[in-house]
């Protein structure tokens, strides 16, 4: 039996759209049960799970105070019945063999250690943005396909609870589960994969296991997220220290020593607000149109957003905005005048702020 595991937070109409979808999974004879967990949504979420019935699946679910998804999926996985448990989001849309490739990943790799890791894609008819097409591409900034191989096993960085099957039995090794700790969508799910991998976690990839994501993001919303995200690697840095090297903390450690010797640049935090306004309005600007230079400018540009959450969770607030303009002038600046240069030389029009 399959338990699919989903949290949701203020998204009542895609849920609906991606619980139809499970209606329709083939074969007809796989057994599933959909376990949804309410993160304190006031959209009619709860209405609408109470409301609900389906022929083809249990669906189960259960309301809590918002908290953030990975209490959310501690809920669920609690309440959980199945051998094998697959995580995934309400705003992914299952293709209707989306389980049966899992089951199949799971028949030939014969290991209760495997993680079955599918993959999560943009759906066919959406309109993607240059951001998009970016963070899913060469920036992979939200998830690593771009660059993965069907087959191939990838660390535990790459347990993805958008489209990732386990044996519960693998995660009742970790009775925590995912630690409570991290309130938002950020290394949440890494964290938990760099426990299980000390069992013998391994995460093999399948491309054919197939779900689309509806979630439309243009510049502006990507920087948000990457910011929350440095946030949350903060959060992982101190739980895990041994993990920094994958949290691209040199850059800021560099920084910290470099403003202690020469001392703080005279920037204030509006000053520096202004500054990162230029890129988003030129990147936003940009984002609709199918111009692939744009690229040159996303890269920095959420990195830096990264790197700006991460130095304000772990810096007083005075020196994250220095390192804030030292970020600025490191990755921004550059890309910023490359990119003004490409769109001058090609003769199209450069926004700037108002």
């Amino acid at each position: 039996m399959l338990s699919i595991i989903i949290p949701s937070y203020r998204r009542r109409d895609t849920l609906v759209r991606v619980l139809d979808a499970y209606g329709r999974q083939r074969p007809a004879d796989i057994d599933f049960e959909v376990l949804v967990v309410d993160d304190g949504s006031d959209d009619g979420t709860a209405e609408m799970l109470a409301a609900r019935r389906s022929d083809r699946f249990v669906l189960r679910f259960a309301r809590q105070e918002n908290a953030g998804p990975a209490k959310a999926r501690n809920r669920a996985l609690a309440m959980a019945r199945g051998d094998i448990v697959l995580f995934t989001g309400d705003d992914i849309e299952p293709t209707p063999d989306l389980l049966a490739q899992h089951l199949e990943g799971h028949r030939l790799l014969a290991d209760v250690h495997a993680a079955v890791l599918g993959l999560t894609c943009w759906h066919p008819q959406a309109e993607t943005t240059a951001t998009m097409r970016h963070i899913d591409g060469p920036g992979a900034q939200q998830f690593s396909y771009h660059f993965f191989k069907d087959g191939t096993e990838y660390d535990f960085r790459h347990l993805y609870t958008s489209n990732v099957s386990l044996y519960r039995e693998l995660l009742d090794r970790e009775p925590e589960a995912f630690s409570t700790d991290f309130p938002a969508a950020a290394f949440e799910d890494a964290e938990l994969g760099f426990r299980l991998a000390r069992h013998g976690l391994r995460i093999v990839y399948r491309a054919s296991a197939v779900a689309y994501h509806h979630h439309h993001y243009e510049a502006p919303g990507f920087f948000a997220r990457q910011r929350r995200c440095g946030a949350m690697g903060a959060i992982l840095y101190r739980q895990r220290p041994e993990l920094r090297g994958y949290l691209d903390l040199e850059i800021l450690e560099n920084l910290a020593t470099h403003l202690a010797v020469n001392g703080l640049p005279a920037v204030t935090s509006q000053q520096l607000e202004q500054w990162e306004g230029e890129a988003l309005r030129l990147a936003n600007f940009y984002d609709p149109l199918p111009f692939s230079a744009t690229d040159r400018l996303l890269a920095p540009l959420f990195r830096y957003a990264y790197l700006r959450g991460l130095s304000e969770a772990l810096y007083a607030p005075h020196l994250a905005v220095g390192m804030g303009a030292g970020l600025y002038d490191h990755l921004l600046r550059p890309a910023i005048d490359d990119f003004v240069k490409t769109l001058k030389h090609q003769g199209l029009p450069v926004v700037r702020p108002a």
